[in-house]
C-alpha cells in the first residue's frame, strides 16, 4: 500500500516534491506506520531491489553456484515489474540523492558474491555484470522478456553467471 502510494506520487510530482506526509495520507496510514516499514523515503524505491538481494543471499546459502542462485531470483523477477528506480529514474526526477542508496545495494551485492566464494579479484567484475544486466532488463520496456537472457549477455566477461 505504501509502495503503491509512493510510486504514484513520485511519478505524478517527482521524488523531491513528494513528502512522507503525502505518501501516508494517500495510503491511509500514519507517519509512524511508514517508518515501521521504511527507514527513509528513498527506501520505498528500493523495495524490490532489497527483496531480490535478500532472495539472492538466501538462494546462495542453499545453492552451489551463483548461476543457480540468480536463476531463482530472476525467475521471480520475470513474473513482475522491474524496480521503479531502475526503469523510471528520469521520470522520478530523483537526481543524485539516490546514488548513495544505489551504492549501498551494489556493495551489498558484492558482499553476497564474496560469501558465494567468488574469487576476490573477480567480485567486482561479476557485480558489475549483474548490475548492468539488471539495468538493461529494467530499461528494455514492455518487450524486456526474461532477465536471465540479459545475464547471458555477460557470461563472456563473468563466466560465473553461466548455468
Amino acid at each position: 500500500m505504501l509502495e503503491e502510494a509512493a510510486t504514484e506520487l513520485f511519478l505524478e510530482q517527482g521524488y523531491h516534491q513528494t513528502t512522507i506526509e503525502q505518501i501516508t495520507q494517500r495510503a491511509g496510514v500514519s507517519r509512524a506506520t511508514f517508518f515501521n516499514y521504511f527507514p527513509s523515503k528513498s527506501d520505498v524505491l528500493w523495495l524490490s531491489v532489497d527483496a531480490a538481494l535478500g532472495s539472492l543471499e538466501t538462494a546462495i546459502a542453499n545453492r552451489s553456484t551463483i548461476a543457480q542462485a540468480l536463476g531463482v531470483v530472476t525467475k521471480d523477477m520475470a513474473s513482475g515489474f522491474p524496480p521503479l528506480i531502475a526503469s523510471h529514474a528520469d521520470a522520478l526526477d530523483a537526481g543524485d540523492e539516490l546514488a548513495a542508496d544505489a551504492g549501498k545495494r551494489v556493495v551489498q551485492l558484492a558482499s553476497i558474491l564474496e560469501k558465494a566464494a567468488v574469487a576476490p579479484d573477480r567480485v567486482w567484475i561479476v557485480t558489475g555484470a549483474i548490475v548492468q544486466a539488471a539495468l538493461q532488463w529494467a530499461g528494455a520496456g514492455v518487450s524486456r522478456g526474461d532477465p536471465r537472457d540479459y545475464l547471458r549477455l555477460f557470461e563472456s566477461v563473468a563466466p560465473e553467471l553461466a548455468s
